[in-house]
């Protein structure tokens, strides 16, 4: 359904045509005036049970006098769920596609437009309801409050028979069952492309069957294991504000899971409904928030290629890296080359330094973000699209959500060093143990629980 409403800029008059393509969610809107470049944003906030539309409006108001059919004005297409045209000017009774039919074009077909869109949408639907339930067990689990957070994660493991664990009697036990509350129940696969949590799966596994290198692990995973709960602590903070600003990214995330984001026309076609300020506070604190933690990908990359955490494919210690004041410069330590860094190589430094350093600003008529640097007399730019910031934000976030794969593999690994057992390998083996006539383990024989550790040390 497409709902037209005119509205008026207040400082010039100008009048405005919102043409607006209505569908599951809210409508946030971003423009500039074409005659003044005032800007004019708000919502159309969308009343799915009474079938209503409320507009709220900042520095404009909706126009007063009648509309004149046979007069040409600039229209702004809106929609919460597909590309828009940018603002353009058009008769009122002169017939265009709806964002929603002309959304098939960008994909080739109308089905794969349909399924794409559908699947973006699922993270907006599940992640609110699910993350004010979710989000308290973290918070028991980071204050060590496992008198209340046993029982609790145990009841809601229950409801989802797909959840292996029944029991939860211990840490290891607690941080498997929240990891798959986090992955399997928010929509959070739904933001990535398809098969990249698998993908980020099957490279940290590289951390726990290595046992050449599992000392070597197993030693750094202790190290840095009372950073642990910051890291998430932070992370989580960063996936909040990336909830709250998903619905302005569908278009962008529905295009980019089904590798069709190339094929839209930026110049032509945009997402009104960004606002950039939002995204670049967001890309930024993403970003550095990655860079703090890629030591984590340089430290796996050096243990699983060199068998020794200290030593960088670059020829540096580890430790360097710990010391460096210009975060970016930790790049120069992550090989591309090596296991653990390929989901880390699309950071856009330049991009990072803009917005903390550097001019920026947008033009909502074109939707292109100049970038500027002023530097020692020198003036450099850089451009790009609306859509292909939004793009670079969604990357951050996958990368998050990598490093806190990274991050629970390590934390299994620390765990099992230090004797932690979950519960469903200690009760396995127990019941073999009981079963046992004519095998015995010895003392010093390696423990079958897979902590490393001799048996006399572990689960004797």
């Amino acid at each position: 359904m497409i709902d037209n409403r005119f509205i008026n800029c207040n400082l010039c008059g100008t009048t405005i045509n919102l043409r607006a393509q209505i569908g599951y969610f809210d409508i946030p809107f971003n423009l500039h005036c074409p005659t003044c470049l005032t800007h004019i944003y708000g919502k159309l906030v969308i009343d799915q049970e009474n079938i209503g539309i409320k507009l709220k409006l900042e520095n404009a108001h909706s126009k007063n006098t009648e509309t004149n059919s046979k007069e040409k004005y600039y229209s702004a297409e809106l929609s919460a769920e597909y590309p828009t045209k940018k603002m353009y000017i058009r008769g009122l009774n002169e017939y265009d596609l709806s964002p929603f039919l002309r959304n098939s074009d960008f994909y080739g077909d109308g089905q794969k437009a349909l399924e794409a869109t559908q699947k973006s949408m699922q993270f907006a639907q599940y992640f609110e309801s699910r993350w004010k339930k979710l989000k308290p067990f973290f918070d028991l689990l980071w204050n060590n409050q496992s008198a209340l957070l046993y029982p609790k994660l145990e009841s809601e493991i229950s409801n989802y028979g797909f959840i292996s664990l029944s029991k939860v009697t211990n840490e290891l036990d607690a941080n498997m069952a929240l990891h798959q509350l986090l992955i399997t129940t928010t929509g959070l696969t739904s933001v990535l492309q398809p098969g990249t949590i698998e993908d980020y799966i099957e490279i940290s596994k590289l951390i726990i069957p290595n046992k050449e290198s599992l000392e070597e692990t197993q030693k750094f995973a202790n190290n840095i294991s009372s950073e642990f709960n910051n890291i998430e602590k932070k992370a989580f903070k960063l996936i909040d504000a990336f909830s709250k600003m998903y619905d302005q990214l569908i278009p962008v995330v529905a295009l980019r899971n089904a590798g069709c984001l190339n094929n839209v026309d930026k110049d032509q076609y945009g997402i009104m409904t960004t606002n950039f300020e939002e995204l670049s506070d967001f890309y930024a604190k993403s970003y550095e928030w990655i860079l703090d933690n890629i030591n984590v990908v340089i430290a796996l990359n050096n243990i699983i290629s060199r068998n020794d955490y200290n030593s960088c494919a670059n020829g540096k210690p580890y430790d360097e890296v710990l010391k460096i004041g210009t975060k970016y410069k930790k790049l120069e330590y992550v090989d591309d080359l090596e296991p653990f860094s390929t989901p880390t190589n699309n950071l856009k430094n330049r991009v990072r330094n803009a917005i903390q350093h550097f001019d920026n600003e947008i033009d909502y008529m074109s939707q292109k973000i100049i970038f500027t640097d002023n530097y020692r007399g020198k003036t450099k730019q850089e451009s790009m699209h609306l859509m292909d910031f939004a793009d670079l934000c969604v990357e951050n976030f996958s990368i998050i959500i990598y490093i806190l794969e990274l991050i629970y593999q390590l934390r299994r690994v620390s765990y099992l060093s230090n004797g932690i057992i979950p519960s469903f390998i200690l009760k396995d083996m127990q019941n073999k143990h009981k079963n046992k006539t004519n095998v015995k383990i010895g003392r010093n024989d390696p423990c079958s629980c897979g902590s490393g550790k001799k048996y006399k040390k572990c689960c004797l």
